[in-house]
Formats: C-alpha cells, sequence, structure tokens
C-alpha cells in the first residue's frame, strides 16, 4: 500500500538501542535544554555524496541536517519509497509499522509508526502530517510535522516536536537531497546517547535510501503523493 530516525555494560545497551530510534522517513534529533540561540552548523561526517552537519537551535533541540548526492536517481522514485508504508520496515531498522491514516488532501498524508526498540529502550511511536510542494521545475519539498493528539493510558511514549524537511533538487544526471530534522524523544533516557544516536542514525538512513533505491529495476514515472500546495502548513 502506498502513502504516506551508568557503566560500560549498561551504556553498550543503552547506545545499541538508540542507534534504533530514528527513521526517514523518519531519523531524528534530539534536545540539549540550554542552547538560548542557533549555533553554526558543524560538520559530524563526510564521504564523497555524503555530508552530515548538526547545531543547536534556540528551542534547546539538536537539529541534524544530511545533503547526499545521488546519481541516476529521481524525486518521484525517493517519494515513493518514503510513502511505501509496507516496504518502510524492510529497509529502515526498528520500525514495527507505519500506517497511513488519512489524506485528507493529494499532497497530505496523515501517518502513524511504531518503533519497536531493543530493551531497555521502551518503543516509541509517531504521528505526523506530510505536505508535498513543487518550489520550481526541478525543486520539490517534503514537510513532516507531529501532530497533537491525547494518548491513551495504554499508548506507547509519543516522539514530539518532530520537524522534518526533505529538499529535493533533480540534475541531469541525478538528484541532491536535503534533509533536516529535529525532535523530542521523550521519556527517561540519557541526552547524550540520544544526540549521538540522532546523528548516526541520520547517516544509517540515507545509506539505507541510497541502498534501497539501487535494488529498484525501474525509476517511478508517476507520482505516490502528488504535489501541492503547502501554505501555511
Amino acid at each position: 500500500m502506498h502513502h504516506s530516525i551508568a557503566n560500560p555494560i549498561g551504556n553498550k545497551v543503552y547506545a545499541r538501542a538508540l542507534a534504533c530510534i530514528f527513521i526517514c522517513a523518519i531519523t531524528l534529533a534530539l534536545s540539549t535544554r540550554f542552547a538560548y540561540a542557533s549555533e553554526p552548523w558543524q560538520l559530524y561526517k563526510s564521504n564523497a555524496w555524503l555530508d552530515i552537519y548538526y547545531r543547536k537551535l534556540p528551542n534547546g533541540l539538536l537539529q541534524v541536517k544530511g545533503h547526499a548526492t545521488l546519481d541516476k536517481t529521481t524525486t518521484k522514485s525517493v517519494i515513493g519509497a518514503l510513502t511505501d508504508t509496507d516496504s518502510i520496515p524492510l529497509w529502515v531498522d526498528n520500525i514495527q509499522s507505519v500506517t497511513l491514516l488519512a489524506a485528507p488532501q493529494e499532497n497530505r498524508s496523515l501517518v502513524h509508526t511504531k518503533l519497536n526498540l531493543p530493551w531497555p529502550v521502551a518503543d516509541r511511536e509517531m504521528l505526523t502530517l506530510s505536505c508535498f510542494s513543487q518550489i520550481e521545475d526541478n525543486q520539490h519539498l517534503l514537510q513532516i510535522r507531529s501532530v497533537f493528539a491525547p494518548e491513551k493510558s495504554d499508548s506507547l511514549i509519543r516522539i514530539t516536536e518532530i520537524v522534518i524537511d526533505w529538499e529535493f533538487f533533480e540534475r541531469t544526471s541525478g538528484l541532491d537531497i536535503t534533509y533536516t530534522a529535529q525532535a523530542q524523544l521523550n521519556g527517561s533516557v540519557p541526552q547524550w546517547l540520544a544526540n549521538k544516536a540522532s546523528l548516526k542514525n541520520t547517516q544509517k538512513m540515507l545509506q539505507a535510501l541510497k541502498a534501497h533505491l539501487a535494488t529498484q529495476q525501474a525509476q517511478l514515472s508517476n507520482w505516490t503523493l502528488l504535489p501541492g500546495d503547502c501554505d501555511g502548513f
């Protein structure tokens, strides 16, 4: 279906669990609570096709940015991968399910995601609304934001304050992607491990996306999420 991140042993277990928290989809950067002004971007990792940066925001969250250059790839194919709710758990680690709840407009999707995390980190959930728009002939933007809804007493811990942007710029030979993300994990998790995991998982998610796209036999010719108006989103 289509439409649609302390002892030595304890630290290792926590690190392993947190290394799986953020997705595409959905890979998330977590808060440090004492920043009062945005800091300059700092480089985390870099290779021939991918650069990962981070900075603190005025609201205290750590924002992560990934810039990827993918040859022989189109925006339609990436959107197809990000909106294929059945296949996302197959190529993104520790995703139990991604469920399309509603499509209020042809370019918007309300999605519920369950994260199945290793012990001792409790499982999480996300409720997000996405909006997809075309900026220029060769430029598109996918925005993903958390949606407020009352939590049930038996519900999973919910990730909140999600702000994710996927910017796509098509070139003759491929696609430039700029991915930025921030969110509040909530629950009891060591902050330094959470921040470290958010950086590692941005890199891991974009690498997984590249590998997943390479397995596709052909580029998509049709949109799985139509671009439309996102004014006021």
